[in-house]
């Protein structure tokens, strides 16, 4: 009976992942409920091929599921089936960076006092999330001599793994008898809580779709510990401690990529190159491997190599692949998962010239509300393809911007494409040149408003537009002047004139004035043309100045 007993557990299994009772498959596959109980209960210790054929058909089961059954049967064992899927994976050997967050987990997993909770490591796809949790699981291995579990959850497929299923999958792993594992969801979570209760164990749940994907498998108060991995942050988790990765530092990712390629002994990299092609790859953990990867697998290739096939930003995402390991893909599956409208704002996102923006813009991009892109916006950081910067707004990374170009071409016609870049360009030049006017001298009274630029209620809202927008609107009098806008690149930088005088430091002065003064040269209009140039002047002499 006892070798018989896997193929009763992987029937229960199945049947319970598809929500059915004995008398539902019984009723679906024509096996009598009594036969079902019995191979169950591992009563029946040779049931027919077709029998488990029509089980498996009834539970429709994926190919990879079906084979498993019908081994079970014809061997009278199967694999043990949820012990192996448990099993925490190998740590990396040159597992290199992240001292600070590992120091982080660490203390976390060491100081629990008994507390419940849940420790989550968030982020886009390729910054090693998963890496640094199992690097931290055995760092910590003295704290949990009952076992350190570890399941990837799916939650980045379509169809993310049933937390019902990782339940009877961890209590099997625990030692708990398939017969003794509840039915009913609530009674199976009250189970996996009460066996960790009593024990020091540290479940690492990898790769989480959202809250509700891992409430039902966390612990209780107790020895035990959860472990989380998700793009998401999971901030609905209630006292949950939280580990947020980004890209490594320049330290951290010129290390890795010293790590990967020094695996070549006649390898000795030059720093500078190092840094070059890290550069490259944003300092992007899963980039870095990569390109390390590619370098040693072509034994032609040298860093310089590397450098001369990355510099292309059109190609960069392409290059960055080897094997099944791929940057882009990494950026897809989160993609993949965003809602039509959400996509829309990281694809048009894409048109902006500076490294962030806030939602006003976002707004103009779209066509969208405000109060719309606002909560997309959100969904965006939530997920890891925008990072969060100050003053709420919002901004890529390196290689997410350029995959979001990817996809705005892609997706976005050549038209919609041109319509939002002029209408975001003429936007920030309308904007800057209202925000401009309340630093005009002898003003008598407020700018007037504008139905295409936004309208400030006094200097200090202004300045704080000008100032955060900077590169926007400085990127948009670039594009004016390249598609021949001369009249809205000299008329917004009269505007700016007494903002300059204001932020004398800023460093990019001399480019604006350069920008203004040739598009009046431009229109052939000596008079804008001189005083531009005195501009100009001005402001590479303040340069010289603030550089002494």
């Amino acid at each position: 009976m006892a070798e018989s007993a896997e193929l009763g557990e992987l029937v229960r299994a199945f049947r319970h992942a598809a929500g059915m009772t004995l008398e539902d498959l019984a009723e679906r596959s024509g096996v009598s409920v009594r036969a079902i109980s019995d191979m169950e209960r591992g009563r029946s210790r040779n049931p027919q091929a077709r029998t488990v054929m029509a089980l498996a058909d009834a539970l429709r089961l994926p190919d990879d599921d079906r084979k498993l059954l019908l081994h079970a049967a014809r061997t009278g064992r199967s694999r043990p089936a949820p012990a192996p899927l448990c099993e925490l994976p190998p740590d990396i050997p040159d597992f290199t960076g992240r001292s600070a967050e590992l120091a982080t987990l660490t203390s976390a997993l060491v100081d629990r006092d008994g507390r419940p909770a849940p420790i989550v490591i968030s982020g886009a796809g390729g910054l090693g999330k998963t890496a640094l949790a199992v690097r931290a699981a055995c760092s910590t291995r003295g704290e949990f001599p009952d076992g350190r579990l570890f399941v990837d959850l799916r939650g980045s497929d379509p169809e993310p793994l049933d937390p019902y299923v990782v339940q009877f999958r961890l209590l099997r792993a625990l030692g708990v008898d398939a017969e003794r594992i509840p039915s009913l969801h609530t009674d199976r979570t009250q189970v996996l809580r009460r066996v960790v209760a009593d024990r020091r164990v540290l479940l690492l749940l990898d790769n989480a779709a959202d809250e509700a994907h891992i409430r039902r498998l966390l612990p209780g108060p107790g020895g035990s510990a959860a472990l989380i991995t998700s793009r998401r942050t999971l901030a609905g988790l209630e006292h949950a401690r939280r580990v947020t990765l980004g890209p490594f530092s320049d330290a951290d990712a010129d290390g890795m990529l010293r790590a990967v390629v020094e695996h070549d002994s006649a390898a000795n990299p030059a720093p500078a190159l190092i840094r070059s092609v890290a550069q490259l790859c944003g300092n992007y953990p899963l980039a870095l491997r990569i390109a390390g990867n590619r370098m040693l697998s072509r034994p032609g290739w040298t860093l310089e190599t590397l450098v001369n096939r990355l510099a292309d930003e059109e190609s960069r995402l392409d290059h960055l692949s080897a094997g099944d390991l791929q940057i882009r893909a990494a950026f897809s599956v989160s993609y993949g998962q965003l809602e039509p409208t959400t996509r829309l704002v990281f694809r048009r996102l894409a048109l902006v010239p500076g490294p962030d923006t806030g939602a006003a813009l976002a707004s103009v991009l779209t066509e969208l509300p405000v109060h719309e892109v606002d909560r997309r916006l959100d969904d965006l950081i939530e997920l890891g393809l925008l990072v969060s910067a100050a003053d709420q707004r919002a901004g890529f990374h390196d290689l997410i911007r350029l995959f979001a170009r990817e996809q705005l071409v892609a997706e976005d016609t050549r038209e919609a494409v041109e319509a939002a870049r002029r209408q975001m360009v003429s936007w920030l030049l309308a904007t800057a040149r209202v925000a401009g006017s309340w630093f005009q001298p002898n003003r008598q009274r407020s700018p007037e408003p504008s139905d295409l630029a936004m309208a400030f209620p006094d200097l200090a809202s202004a300045q704080r537009w000008l100032e955060a927008e900077s590169e926007n609107w400085l990127g948009a009098l670039r594009q004016a002047l390249g598609t021949a806008d001369y009249t809205a690149v000299v008329s917004t930088v009269d505007a700016l004139q007494g903002f300059s005088s204001r932020w004398v430091n800023w460093r990019h002065w001399p480019e604006v004035f350069t920008l203004s003064t040739t598009a009046a040269e431009k229109l052939g209009d000596p008079y804008k043309s001189a005083k531009h140039g005195e501009g100009l002047a001005q402001a590479e002499a303040a340069r010289l100045t603030d550089g002494a």
